[in-house]
Parts: structure tokens; C-alpha cells; sequence
């Protein structure tokens, strides 16, 4: 479908005051989201709103109407490179230098659909979201890459790889990390 038909609202949960009515609607949205990734349905059920009152992440709701079709959470993060990776690819994502251990990105925690109710939302549109709140970041804190860590199935890593992303190194036996030049 057409998204330019739909209208969607993005709601930062940092901007959620505690002990409203907002609050509580939103936290029953979650609730009830489902997603085809379970740790993806279980850390806005069960860990967002812990996350954001620690300043370890924030999340950004996307509603169409009253429902909470997709989501997506950022961080900074400190990507420590493994031994995989070349001097010269270690200087091209640091900017400077090729003896550097570790550099700080921005992280897209999460992102997910629900999928019931996400059926409009398409995965593109959710992640040219995500990527817009993290050029906003970088015009204030800099930053020169993003990163993600995906499940290694062809169909995610591919529609990463159409975004922009390419693979880095792997994160264990079960995902990729993946980057995109900002």
C-alpha cells in the first residue's frame, strides 16, 4: 500500500510524563503488540520503559490512528572490533585512525512491526524513520557510522544491505553486526 495515504505519529517514550492517562495508554499499546521476533516483542514489553528511565536507550513508538503499528529504540554503543577486521577498514569507519580498539556509533537497538497490525507500515519506511532520528543525533553529538545487529537469514541481511548497510563482523553464532556511513 501506499504510505503517503497513511498518517503516522511518532511518539518518543522520553516524552511520555509518568502517571497519566497517556502513560497508561501507551503501555497498554505495548502491551498488546505482537511481533514476529520474540526478544524484539519482549523488550518493548518488558524493558523499554526500564531503559529510558535509565538513559541507557530511547524508544519511538509509531501509532497509526490509536494503534502501535511499529517501533524502533537507539543507543550509543561502542563497537570493539575483532581480529576479522583490517587496519584499513578500521580507519575508514574511525575517521583517523587504524590503531583504534573500539569507536562510538549509534546503535538501532530494535526495530519491529507489529504483525497484525503493521501490515501498512513497511519496513523501509520504519528504518528511513530510525535513520532520520539518528541524522538528528549525529548533527548534535557526531558520530560517523550506525550500526545494527540482525539475525543472519538472507531476507533481513538483504533488505539491511538494500538500506545501505553492509556487514562488518559477526556478533556471535546467531547475528551479524552490520553499518551504515552517515
Amino acid at each position: 500500500m501506499d504510505e503517503a495515504i497513511f498518517k503516522y505519529d511518532t511518539i518518543n517514550l522520553v516524552d511520555v510524563n509518568p502517571n497519566t492517562e497517556l502513560e497508561l495508554q501507551i503501555k497498554n499499546a505495548m502491551q498488546n503488540f505482537r511481533c514476529k521476533d520474540a526478544d524484539v516483542e519482549n523488550f518493548l514489553k518488558n524493558k523499554a520503559f526500564d531503559f529510558e528511565q535509565r538513559n541507557k536507550s530511547r524508544t519511538c513508538l509509531v501509532f497509526e490512528g490509536k494503534n502501535l503499528v511499529a517501533y524502533y529504540t537507539l543507543s550509543l554503543h561502542s563497537l570493539v572490533f575483532d581480529d576479522s577486521i583490517s587496519k584499513n577498514v578500521i580507519k575508514k569507519i574511525d575517521g583517523f585512525s587504524k590503531s583504534v580498539q573500539s569507536v562510538g556509533i549509534i546503535l538501532i537497538g530494535q526495530l519491529g512491526k507489529d504483525f497484525n497490525l503493521g501490515k501498512n507500515v513497511s519496513g523501509a519506511y520504519l528504518l528511513n524513520e530510525c535513520l532520520s532520528a539518528i541524522v538528528d543525533v549525529q548533527r548534535i553529538v557526531g558520530g560517523r557510522y550506525a550500526m545494527l545487529e540482525c539475525m543472519e537469514i538472507p531476507k533481513v541481511v538483504e533488505f539491511y544491505r538494500a538500506n545501505g548497510f553492509e556487514v562488518l563482523q559477526k556478533a556471535d553464532d546467531k547475528y551479524l553486526r552490520m553499518i551504515k556511513k552517515l
